[in-house]
């Protein structure tokens, strides 16, 4: 009887088992609506390149080494051997030089900077990652270029009858664009993506690992030598990949800085292109075969680059192996500079041995004294140990110094040459028809850019939290949503690694042919692109970290699902996601090639989001490369500097939410 006048307070009703529905039906829709968008535009894409395949076959334009789109006679000719010849030889030599710094760098706020200055140094070094490739570009044309010109020279004079089995590395003639500067912007711009995971690498070789080689006698750098490099071996190659893959797809900076000579084993001292460069310079006007061939060079390209970042992932997920316990390296590493502000936690860690900045705070251990054979001057330590122990920590400190200098010359150069620019008038004006003028402004660049960036998050934004959602919340493992998470997973993981180059080709063949017309739409489409992905893991990975106890109490409270998201599990995680947000936003706020056929540009003050507009990145590219008189160069410079700005502000803002927000680990 009682029974009968007391309803079970557990039992659902109609209107909450919809409103759970509806929140399913919402994440599983935006999950699909963006896999399938994205899943059109490549369609588009692939189906453009049917003309090139039937007209040259896939191996006869793969091989192929011309390229003629407008031949004097005959028929054109579309090869591209050169250009995949270009973006290896530029990558690799990039490489050799990133990679060995990036571990000295690591090594240095790792194992031999005072702990106060560890965090503020690998922050610094992040810097680098929120610095736009088009500035890297105007900063080695600029500078760089002539700089290094004599020493390019004197290579060219010395060397240049050095033959390697027929091929000539060093002979001239010396040009603007040339391999070896293009290579060395590279290395600088793929260092801080290495320096992060190899640092997060090292940061899990065991305490108890170094602690018995000190008590050995090693000195330090033998400890590192012998004990943290051959643990972080696997790590370390993982990271190389990774950032093989970043300098495959860069465009802009490598467009400025090689040229657009293609060729097979021409001289390192002189001009080259690759498949990036190639499709930024020639798509906007190409038509026909050229454009079908455009398109299978980016094909080409995404899947060189897929292949690679495939690759490296797995290498460095192996090298994890259960040693950190929450996350994955690549997503704790890609955070823009937020480790300037979020040391405290990372030097919890450090000191504690967890090698994993997500690893529980315990109090640090006592540091293990310092046996007698490492103290200076020590009778015990041989005079062949100390050099080799001085050379190795020299080569860090070196690698350290290779880091932080391109940082301040580039910051000194756009405050050196940017702030002359800015005025008042800077931000209210025009940019000058005619480029040997000193007047103008770049209203209508930073009003595009600010546009830009609003119609990329409107869209990226809500269907990347609630795609996270479906993978983290409503997909169940084990059952159809389970496979189906899996797969959305995966294609997130496909976007993050796609070029920025290839995401503006393919809307330029998805949308922009399709409607007719360049428009702000196709802009922010093409950025919103590149930002979903970074939303999507970022807030996957803070959902992650909500504890289960949390959910859990609140669904035995009779809360139904869709509650204990929003009332749990979203302001839990709310500032991490923010966090996210903001670091996509500044992603895609420093990109230029997707929006070179895509936006395209204007020369005037525009807001209809249904014409060309400008953007700051443009504007940058356009003023140096189409220009280029002290002028131009200067405005240039002035607009960088208000770029880095706007996005340091953004990254700034993602750090501090994300420092103040209580921490999920320690829940």
């Amino acid at each position: 009887m009682l029974g009968r006048q007391f309803p079970n307070p557990l039992r659902r009703t109609g209107s909450s088992v919809a409103a759970d529905r509806t929140y399913s039906a919402l994440a599983v829709g935006a999950a699909a609506i963006a896999v399938v968008f994205v899943g059109y535009l490549i369609w588009q894409t692939v189906a453009q390149t049917g003309e090139v395949w039937s007209t040259f076959g896939v191996w006869g334009f793969l091989t192929g080494t011309e390229w003629v789109p407008t031949p004097a006679t005959g028929d054109a000719l579309f090869g591209a051997l050169p250009f995949i010849y270009g973006t290896l030889m530029t990558s690799i030599l990039a490489l050799i030089v990133a990679v060995p710094a990036a571990i000295g760098i690591a090594l240095a706020t790792v194992v031999l900077l005072p702990k106060k200055l560890r965090g503020i140094v690998g922050g610094m070094i992040n810097l680098l990652a929120a610095v736009p490739s088009v500035i890297f570009g105007l900063w080695g044309v600029t500078v760089l270029v002539p700089f290094l010109k004599p020493a390019l020279e004197w290579l060219a004079d010395n060397f240049g009858g050095l033959s390697i089995f027929g091929w000539h590395p060093f002979a001239g003639p010396v040009t603007s664009g040339s391999y070896l500067i293009s290579a060395l912007v590279l290395a600088i711009m793929v260092l801080p993506i290495i320096t992060a995971i190899v640092r997060e690498v090292l940061l899990t070789v065991p305490r108890d690992q170094q602690e018995a080689a000190y008590a050995l006698g090693s000195t330090r750098w033998e400890m590192v030598r012998h004990s943290m490099l051959p643990w972080a071996r696997s790590g370390i190659v993982g990271a190389s990949a990774l950032g093989l893959g970043r300098a495959v797809g860069e465009t802009i900076a490598i467009a400025l800085l090689l040229g657009n000579t293609p060729g097979i084993f021409t001289p390192l001292v002189g001009p080259g292109s690759t498949l990036a460069s190639i499709i930024a310079l020639q798509t906007g006007e190409a038509s026909g075969l050229q454009l079908s061939a455009l398109t299978a060079l980016a094909v080409v390209l995404f899947v060189l680059a897929f292949a690679i970042n495939a690759v490296a992932r797995g290498i460095v997920r192996r090298s994890e192996g259960g040693k950190s316990s929450k996350g994955g390296l690549v997503s704790r590493a890609v955070t823009g500079i937020s480790g300037l502000f979020d040391r405290g936690s990372k030097d919890v860690a450090t000191e504690a041995g967890g090698g994993s900045p997500e690893a529980a705070p315990v109090p640090p251990p006592p540091a293990p004294p310092r046996p007698p054979a490492i103290i200076s001057g020590s009778a015990s330590l041989s005079r062949s140990r100390r050099v080799r122990s001085g050379l190795g920590e020299g080569v860090v400190w070196f690698s350290l110094a290779f880091g932080m200098v391109p940082l301040i010359l580039v910051i000194w150069q756009m405050l050196y040459l940017g702030l002359p620019a800015i005025s008042l008038s800077f931000f209210t004006e025009l940019p000058p028809t005619d480029p040997s003028s000193f007047s103008g402004g770049i209203s209508n660049a930073l009003m595009g850019t600010l546009i830009l960036m609003g119609i990329a998050t409107i869209i990226a934004a809500p269907l990347g939290i609630l795609t996270a959602l479906f993978i983290r919340d409503v997909a169940k493992p084990g059952t159809w949503s389970g496979k189906v998470g899996n797969t959305v997973g995966f294609v997130v993981d496909i976007l993050l690694g796609v070029p920025s180059i290839v995401v503006g080709l393919i809307v330029y063949l998805g949308v922009v042919i399709v409607v007719g017309h360049f428009s702000a739409w196709a802009g922010g489409i093409a950025l919103s692109i590149i930002m979903f992905p970074v939303v999507v893991r970022a807030s996957d990975e803070v959902l992650a970290l909500v504890p289960q106890a949390q959910k859990e109490a609140a669904m035995a409270l009779g809360a139904p699902k869709w509650r204990t998201t929003m009332a749990v599990v979203l302001p839990a995680a709310l500032p991490g996601i923010i966090t996210g947000v903001l670091l996509g936003v500044a992603r895609a706020g420093g990109e230029t090639a997707p929006l070179l056929f895509t936006s395209l540009g204007n020369q005037f003050f525009s807001t209809n989001l249904n014409e060309p507009i400008s953007a700051i990145p443009q504007l940058i590219y356009q003023r140096t490369i189409q220009v280029s008189t002290p002028a131009s160069l200067q405005l240039a410079w002035g607009a960088a500097l208000v770029l880095v700005a706007i996005i340091f502000v953004l990254n700034l803002g993602g750090a501090l939410i994300s420092r103040r927000s209580r921490s999920l680990e320690a829940r």
